[in-house]
């Protein structure tokens, strides 16, 4: 028998694989198998052929000069610009700044190593309201405006030590903090150690990346149950197999700001000072474990199922049962897309009310459960978590809060969307199979990006069952009243178009449909639309 050595190159069209007598064969390259084919050509190397060469143009073909690293994903294989504050994708932002630094320059830049991200996000909204809907929460303006504006300076001090300073232009402040941390990698047992301010290791959706969300916010049930950004001290790893990844940490539950006309508390929502007040509790416990069913390694993640959970417990801060400081919880959420900043709890800047307000409850914590439930199927995906939450009022039963969301995505173009194993969320962004771009003022258009058509349900329950009366301190009339309590259920339409790794556009039509205690359904629409740019 005689041996035959072979060369495998992947080419614009496809495997060629060329024997010594000189037959060659090509397998043709279908777009849907692209991640299949790249794969193919790097496993026949590593039985001990000679390298493939990968044309550079093609999606999936990775530098081989990139450093190995047990956080790989396929966001970083493919060429997607990473959230650097997304747990596990730092190291792999700074890999490909050295890389490019090499082939530039011939050297790489020695630590500490210091880099600059950034993304921005114009928003543009048009609601329509019928007269049940302005009744209730008022009327809701029109408008343009920033959504968010934010530079980060994130780099690496020694090999094990990271850090980010990300501020943002857009919000109350300006700046105002957003992930502010340092972290220590490779500490036996814990894995790596982040201390600052960041997003708590929460619900799927919360630690999905801003940048890369597959509509224009998070679902509802995020706005209502999470705790989201806070000041703490959190672990995280992820097994050997890097099919499991685990997160714990220990933070400040309570938030406590000035909106210019008063002192608000609040134990829900984003903390853009880094601080906490209280004298008496304010201290919370959050975790999350993700878990890969199924993952095809051969077509890096293109065909998933993932599964997880996790578990918060967060003792309410504050003084006594009065004032602005008692102990209180208060459950409060903006409709699926809103104009303005955020400037306290109530309104927007440009006057986009809450659809939906427990008012401020007597409670001394509150405790919230989920479950995921996640996959890829080619350029199918879809993405649902349930979850509970138990409020602890004073001197009564425990008030239960239900909330539920599931979205699906297709990707018109045939690309896929990709997963984070550290992080253990799907990333919704990709590398258009052709960017988009023109060829001048006599040309024509040479690409069409990258396209995607979305859908999301969202159901929220706050109404309030076995409140204690004498627990609800909050009383104002309207528009809108707090409390306004009731069941919120939104549809979402969604339409996202990729120019290339670094640029989008999407489109939302949503429908909240919010049903109040004692007054009845209010339903509006919502046509947003947001241009983002990342870096």
């Amino acid at each position: 028998m005689v041996a035959v050595a072979m060369v495998v190159t992947a080419t614009c069209c496809g495997i060629r694989v060329r024997a010594d007598d000189g037959g060659i064969t090509e397998v043709p390259r279908i777009p849907e198998l692209w991640p299949v084919h790249e794969r193919l050509a790097q496993r026949v190397t590593s039985s001990g052929l000679p390298a493939p060469v990968l044309d550079p143009e093609q999606p999936g073909n990775i530098d081989q000069r990139l450093p190995a690293t047990s956080t790989r994903s396929v966001a970083s294989q493919s060429g997607t610009v990473l959230d650097p504050n997304q747990v596990g994708n730092l190291d792999l932002r700074l890999q490909e700044a050295q890389r490019r630094l090499v082939e530039l320059e011939g050297k790489a830049e020695p630590l500490p190593l210091v880099k600059l991200s950034g993304f921005l996000q114009l928003d543009d909204g048009l609601f329509s309201q019928p007269f049940a809907s302005q009744k209730r929460i008022g009327d809701v303006y029109d408008g343009v405006s920033f959504r968010r504006a934010r530079l980060a300076a994130v780099g690496k001090l020694t090999d094990f030590t990271n850090f980010s300073i990300e501020m943002d232009f857009a919000t109350a402040g300006r700046p105002s903090f957003m992930d502010v941390w340092g972290e220590q990698e490779q500490i036996p047992f814990f894995g790596t150690i982040r201390i600052g301010q960041f997003r708590q290791p929460g619900t799927m959706d919360g630690w999905t990346s801003i940048r890369h969300l597959e509509f224009l916010e998070r679902n509802a049930v995020f706005q209502a149950f999470d705790p989201f950004r806070r000041p703490g001290i959190m672990a995280y790893a992820m097994s050997e197999d890097e099919r499991t990844s685990w997160a714990y940490s220990v933070y400040a539950t309570g938030l406590t700001f000035w909106n210019g006309t008063e002192t608000l508390y609040s134990s829900i929502g984003d903390n853009r000072n880094g601080a906490q007040i209280g004298d008496n509790g304010g201290v919370a416990f959050a975790s999350r474990v993700t878990h890969l069913l199924h993952y095809d390694e051969l077509a890096e993640g293109r065909y998933l199922l993932h599964v997880g959970g996790g578990f918060h417990y967060a003792a309410t801060g504050g003084i006594g049962s009065t004032g602005a400081f008692a102990k209180t919880f208060r459950s409060a959420f903006f409709p699926e897309f809103f104009v303005g900043d955020q400037t306290g709890i109530g309104l927007t800047g440009a006057g986009t009310p809450v659809v939906m307000d427990t008012g401020r409850i007597l409670a001394n914590g509150f405790s919230l459960t989920h479950l995921e439930l996640a996959g890829n199927a080619g350029r199918f995906h879809f993405q649902s978590e349930v979850m509970l939450e138990g409020v602890d009022q004073f001197g009564g039963p425990t008030i239960y809060q239900p909330g539920a969301y599931a979205q699906c995505g297709w990707m018109l173009t045939g690309e896929s969307i990709g997963y984070l194993k550290q992080a253990g969320v799907l990333d919704y962004n990709v590398v258009p199979y052709t960017p988009f771009f023109g060829t001048g003022r006599t040309g024509r258009i040479g690409g069409w990006g990258a396209w995607e058509v979305a859908f999301r349900w969202s159901y929220v329950d706050l109404s309030g069952t076995n409140l204690n009366p004498a627990n609800q301190i909050s009383n104002v009339e309207a528009p809108p009243p707090s409390p306004n309590a009731g069941v919120y259920n939104a549809s979402t339409v969604g339409l996202n178009w990729w120019w290339n790794r670094f640029t989008r556009v999407q489109f939302n039509w949503i429908r909240p449909m919010p049903n109040y205690i004692g007054y009845g359904p209010a339903p509006f629409d919502i046509f947003a639309t947001r241009f983002q740019v990342e870096f």
